[in-house]
């Protein structure tokens, strides 16, 4: 039994002494800026706007189109929770729903209808919100 408890003191200290030699890797850095919150009400505003063009873009089998505004809608809705609380990948967020709102009002600029022309402002009022929150 002593050989057994030595045996395994002599691994225990060899893993501890291996762990010591090679670190685990760094975490990824996070960044510290926090974009405004002026982009809050905006993000949301495009988020309902664009969940509305989806809809009525697959009824009428505009699926680019719908493609685009469904992509942009969880963008905003993500963008609409991170800046709101404050999250720490908040900056990031933001950031990518300015690109995909830009995205979404360029597709439903293409369109004809009402529907597609609300969407297309909405998104464009977010995008310049969100590059705004983030100056």
């Amino acid at each position: 039994m002593t050989r057994f408890l030595v045996a395994l003191f002599a691994c225990g200290l060899g893993l501890l002494t291996v762990s010591a030699a090679n670190p685990a890797p760094a975490p990824d850095p996070v960044p510290a800026k926090t974009p405004k919150d002026t982009c809050v009400k905006p993000c949301f505003d495009c988020a309902a706007e664009c969940l509305a063009c989806m809809k009525h873009a697959r009824e009428h089998k505009m699926e680019d189109m719908a493609k685009a505004c469904e992509v942009c809608h969880h963008a905003c809705l993500m963008c609409y929770h991170a800046v709101g609380s404050k999250n720490v990948r908040a900056w990031e967020i933001c950031e990518l729903c300015e690109k995909v709102c830009n995205d979404c009002a360029a597709a439903c600029a293409k369109g004809t209808d009402e529907h597609a022309k609300k969407c297309a402002k909405a998104c464009q009022d977010c995008a310049k919100a969100c590059a705004d929150a983030r100056k």
